[in-house]
């Protein structure tokens, strides 16, 4: 289903915790200027509705956000928003399961040498203010196969965009030439996995969208996802917020609270909803590569509740399975290690990375995104735990 709108979605790319997606502005951004007619495609995304751009190659534009295409669905596909442990993937998803955090909370990036020192030293101030006030750390590539590759876009505007999690050597933050701090902490967002704020599932217990404020063909920006992962409480002041003027056609607010009332502009830094959900999905002591081991010859599974059903689980939630510890991520369950293993050694040391250009045969074994594989007789991976840090 093709639906046409009038937003220029390669410059409504500006920028708005919740967790999984959708697009923005703020009024402390450039608004969008010279309105072209664009194509939007019908996808969903863990069975929410969201509008996009088909880039061309494999990548689709919602917003300030890139989806990869196995992020995507054509209809609907009964998604499970409280997965069991240990579910394989499928070969031909080559390992996309949504959403998937960094590993080791450590982003690794590459600078395009398209960049300007002003876009350089404003990225480098935005990664400080996540470092200083969360687990996140940063590490810019040796010879990573995952990373993500901070770009100019070339446009002359305050605005950017930004995959959404880690996705492998494909991931990367388009910055505008004039991109502030403001824009790129919440580019940072994205790529550690959050959506915007006013998307979450809960949002209207907070706000109200008034909708008969919004610009023409900016409507579905402000979709609801239903079945958004949404860490800790709704935060108003969070970096993925929208502005209360965002994507207005009359001067008048498309977001206010529930008494009607505007908020104050947000600043170039984390609120303490976004500390506090960062440091939830991802915890102190996952820079190590043994999983859940405090590096003193403990098993790594010691004080962890086996898997329930009965439990709704955060992203960052540790537990164990089948012998097995696991780590919650947006859209499943990461193998950190065998529980009894007390080992730091990198158990992917001498695997060669994935590559969707080469047949597997079962027994194979891969590196993806921090984890290693192994391609079982069903033709489907199986995650066998986190390669260590470098």
């Amino acid at each position: 289903m093709k639906i046409k709108n009038l937003i220029n979605l390669s410059k409504a790319a500006f920028i708005c915790l919740g967790l999984l997606a959708s697009s923005c502005t703020n009024e402390n951004f450039e608004e969008v200027t010279g309105v072209e007619e664009t194509e939007l495609i019908k996808k969903f995304f863990n069975d929410d509705v969201v509008l996009v751009k088909d880039l061309g190659d494999g990548t689709f534009l919602g917003g300030d956000m890139i989806y990869e295409s196995r992020q995507l669905t054509d209809q609907k596909i009964g998604y499970d928003a409280n997965p069991e442990p240990n579910e394989d993937l499928d070969e031909r998803l080559g390992f996309y399961r949504g959403v998937q955090k960094w590993p080791n909370n450590t982003i690794i990036y590459v600078f395009d040498n398209n960049l300007s020192s002003n876009q350089i030293q404003v990225s480098l101030n935005s990664m400080q203010e996540w470092t200083t006030k969360t687990n996140i750390k940063f590490k810019e590539r040796t010879n990573e196969n995952y990373y993500v590759t901070i770009t100019n876009n070339g446009d002359n505007c305050n605005c950017a965009s930004a995959n959404l999690g880690v996705n492998g050597n494909r991931g990367r933050i388009n910055m505008g030439v004039r991109t502030s701090e403001i824009v790129m902490i919440h580019e940072i967002g994205h790529t550690l996995g959050y959506i915007h704020e006013q998307t979450r599932s809960d949002r209207d217990n907070h706000v109200r969208i008034l909708f008969e404020n919004i610009q023409n063909g900016a409507a579905s920006q402000f979709r609801k996802n239903e079945n958004s992962v949404n860490l800790g409480a709704f935060d108003i002041k969070s970096t993925m917020m929208y502005g209360a003027y965002t994507f207005s056609k009359n001067g008048q607010p498309t977001i206010v609270t529930l008494d009607g009332n505007t908020y104050p502009r947000r600043k170039p830094e984390l609120s303490s909803g976004d500390i506090a959900g960062t440091n939830q999905a991802y915890p102190s002591g996952d820079g190590g590569g043994d999983g859940g081991g405090d590096g003193d010859g403990n098993d790594i599974c010691d004080g962890v509740d086996e898997w329930s059903r009965n439990v709704r689980y955060s992203v960052g939630d540790k537990v164990t399975y089948q012998g097995f510890l696991y780590e919650r991520d947006f859209n499943g369950w990461n193998r950190l290690g065998e529980c009894g293993d007390t080992q730091t050694a990198d158990i992917c040391e001498g695997i060669e990375p994935y590559s969707g250009n080469r047949s597997y045969s079962p027994g194979d074994q891969v590196t993806y995104n921090g984890y290693l594989y192994t391609l079982q007789s069903n033709r489907r991976w199986s995650n066998q735990g986190r390669c260590a840090s470098n």
